[in-house]
């Protein structure tokens, strides 16, 4: 069953790259409704806004990609390389995936005062795990015989519902404040707060020893009654309308400011800065102590769904003493910083620079980019970027937006060669939103694009 299970997750965030980290490219595109989930002191220039819905999807991976996990042979058949996939693995890997499903939301300038309204659905993925779990596994525990290894992943899988609430106001000639308030409403959850699992396998008697401090956290999503008994009920992107407000709730907010100088405007914010708390229906598992039992392969036969492993498993539940209470617990969402500036060449061109950050689990994730867009019509403007991130140079992306009347339409991606190479990519990302615009603000330069350009 393990063996399903991570490779279900492994294709599942795989296959994600041929469809899709957080659009950086966006943040530029000021004169767009989708620039202000990056920054709440932004808006278009226009008096009233509608955003209709709209996707941000982004994928992670690190070490190695879908190519190497699987190819196609001469007859059309999928064929797996695990073995060599994990020759490729560092001692810590990553798989992250983001899902934004933006319903609707709503923004209305009185003066110098903007106020928004808007919903969305938001999953994150997370799997941060050591070489040393699909080694055991895959291919059991013999290799790491008169060695103790440590296999614990660690893992935050959830979804949310966000209401927010936003208000920006220039207090200043060319300086607008923006703050936004949300309010989560907790979907489902799996969360791991401890991950100490260490195997050792004795050199002359073959005993193994488990040493475990390891705590996994679930609302409404893992249910846990014995070894061959476990549930995993997570539908990733999915909506139910019962969950529209739920007993798990959460509070976080959004900060940010917007000044122009002339041809050069200058924004920083930080979002996401909360979390949630969960209530219904918890379940944590904890498995402390050291457990000892004899066996060369044991692990393996584990973990081996063609093995009969009746007795293994009879053996394991005497060793073994997962406890189980019902503790409600927090979970910090992924706090995120931009701190960026635009310069208008002339009235159809701007070039651009960001730094941004995100913090999560502990992790401090830098990532910096460049840009430069272009009017090339008066209803299309075309952009490009250039981004280093998660350690990779190969981060170009395109954005594009375009206005017919009150609608306009955006796209942007921060790695434009995963559509060209998706089994070889690390990294993917696609931002797509429709926007109703109504009444151009003619003469204010406070919180957009200039008077007279990108639209």
């Amino acid at each position: 069953m393990s063996r399903i299970f991570f490779l279900l997750f492994l294709s599942m965030s795989f296959s994600s790259a041929l469809i899709a980290q957080e659009a950086l490219s966006t943040h530029f595109l000021r004169h767009t409704w989708q620039a202000n989930r990056s920054n709440p002191a932004f808006f278009p220039e226009h008096k009233f806004v509608i955003g209709l819905p709209g996707i941000h999807n982004s994928l992670q991976v690190t070490n190695i990609t879908y190519g190497d996990l699987a190819t196609v042979d001469e007859n059309g058949e999928r064929v797996l390389h695990i073995d060599e996939a994990i020759e490729k693995l560092g001692t810590d890997n990553l798989i992250r995936e983001n899902l934004d499903i933006e319903t609707i939301s709503l923004g209305v300038r009185l003066g110098r005062i903007s106020l928004s309204l808007g919903h969305s659905l938001r999953f994150n993925a997370f799997m941060n795990y050591p070489k040393t779990l699909p080694q055991l596994i895959w291919q059991g525990n013999a290799q790491f015989i008169g060695q103790e290894v440590s296999f614990g992943p660690d893992v935050d899988l959830y979804g949310y519902q966000e209401y927010a609430l936003g208000l920006a106001a220039e207090i200043l000639p060319g300086l607008t404040l923006g703050g936004r308030a949300k309010l989560l409403a907790g979907v489902a959850d799996i969360h791991t707060e401890r991950r100490d699992l260490r195997l050792r396998t004795d050199s002359d008697i073959y005993q193994l020893q488990l040493t475990a401090d390891f705590l996994a956290n679930s609302a409404g999503s893992l249910r846990y009654d014995g070894f061959d008994d476990l549930t995993v009920d997570f539908d990733f992107g999915s909506f139910d309308p019962e969950a529209l407000f739920t007993g798990n709730t959460g509070l976080a907010f959004d900060l940010g400011l917007a000044l122009r100088l002339g041809r050069l405007q200058l924004a920083a914010s930080a979002l996401d800065l909360g979390g949630i708390r969960w209530d219904e229906e918890v379940r944590n598992y904890s498995l402390q102590g050291v457990f000892e039992y004899q066996g060369l392969d044991l692990a393996q036969d584990v973990f081996e769904d063609t093995t009969d492993v009746g007795s293994v498993l009879d053996t394991l539940r005497e060793i073994y003493e997962v406890v189980e209470t019902n503790e409600h617990y927090r979970t910090q969402l992924p706090a995120r910083y931009y701190l960026s500036g635009i310069y208008e060449l002339n009235n159809r061109w701007q070039v651009g620079a960001l730094f941004y950050a995100e913090n999560y689990r502990g992790e401090f994730s830098p990532a910096v980019a460049l840009s430069a867009n272009f009017s090339l019509l008066p209803f299309l403007n075309l952009g490009a970027s250039y981004a280093f991130r998660s350690e990779h140079y190969d981060n170009l992306g395109l954005n594009a937006a375009i206005k017919l009347g009150p609608l306009q339409v955006m796209a942007a991606t921060d790695n434009i060669l995963t559509a060209v190479r998706p089994k070889d990519s690390h990294s993917a990302n696609l931002r797509l939103g429709v926007n109703l615009l109504f009444g151009k603000v003619e003469g204010q330069n406070a919180q957009g694009d200039s008077p007279g350009s990108f639209f």
